[in-house]
């Protein structure tokens, strides 16, 4: 018969072998959380990479706004107006010379920010323009019905059928956009901006004193203009996209409903729906342009 202390000489290393056993078979992989061990990474067409434009920014000092994207796990890219003007130069001579005679940094602004995209693709936005949803976003993946691939273009809309004073009606901002690179609408509004430039020139030089009109120029209206081109949307589906409730799907385009991209004050900041909230304490402010006659606050 074995005696306790006997037994006990032959459990204590036995017990302390099969320790040391399982330390060493430890999975030394950090625990995951649940849902992404069981959902695979979200399959995007959308450049992991952030656009600010900064002409006329002799000082850019970080901010909210802009830290919110530096956290955001995605890279950032800041252009100046050199950079702007090299990149036109690699995309298109025409585009050089448009970029140049472009006579206002607004102007200049919303010309680079369409050549940026088409040329390198990722999200572009205004330095007023805060990140409220962690990136990627679902909905730069692929529908949960797997019949579409994911989008190449993401839009949201500006103006619905309570938006009064816009020119357009949809009307998509252009403080964010989404997009792979080389898009069809990205290189008609570039294609629009180029062709008209000449004429708005001259309208300029015969009234000195008149105020750019940047919105059919380079602005929200040109950048509507060449969405709608592209989606050329039926009657019906113009009617629709005006009292939008839910993201829609045309062609590779993912148009969004005017919370996602321009909530307004008194909304729900909560609503998972919103990925980002503008600011409008951009550049135009210290220029003479149309949003400083829509805006009261402008």
């Amino acid at each position: 018969m074995i005696r306790p202390l006997a037994l006990l000489r032959i459990i204590v290393p036995l017990y302390a072998l099969i320790l040391l056993i399982l330390y060493l078979r430890r999975d030394t992989t950090p625990p995951s959380d649940p849902e992404t061990k069981s959902s695979p990474p979200l399959e995007i067409l959308i450049p992991k990479t952030i656009h600010h434009v900064m002409i006329a920014i002799p000082k850019f000092k970080p901010n909210s706004h802009s830290i919110s994207w530096q956290q955001s796990g995605w890279k950032v890219e800041y252009w100046t107006e050199d950079a702007c003007s090299e990149l036109a130069q690699e995309l298109n001579t025409s585009y050089a010379e448009t970029f140049q005679q472009l006579p206002s940094a607004v102007l200049k602004s919303d010309f680079c920010r369409y050549m940026v995209m088409y040329g390198r693709g990722g999200v572009y936005n205004d330095l007023d323009v805060h990140l409220m949803k962690a990136l990627p976003w679902k909905v730069m993946g692929p529908p949960r019905n797997g019949s579409k691939g994911p989008p190449s273009l993401i839009v949201g809309l500006e103006g619905d059928a309570t938006t009064k004073g816009l020119p357009r009606s949809p009307q998509f901002v252009q403080w964010t956009i989404a997009s792979a690179p080389e898009h069809p609408v990205l290189l008609d509004a570039l294609g629009r901006i180029t062709e008209r430039t000449p004429e708005f020139l001259k309208k300029q030089q015969a009234d000195k004193n008149g105020d750019a009109d940047v919105m059919n120029w380079t602005g929200p209206s040109v950048w509507t203009d060449a969405v709608l081109a592209y989606l050329s949307c039926t009657d019906m589906q113009l009617e629709k996209l005006r009292d939008l409730r839910m993201a829609v799907r045309i062609k590779d385009v993912l148009i969004l409903p005017k919370r996602a991209f321009a909530v307004i004050q008194g909304e729900d900041h909560k609503n998972p729906d919103i990925l980002v909230k503008h600011y409008f304490s951009g550049m135009w402010k210290h220029e003479k342009s149309w949003w400083s006659k829509l805006l009261p606050f402008g």
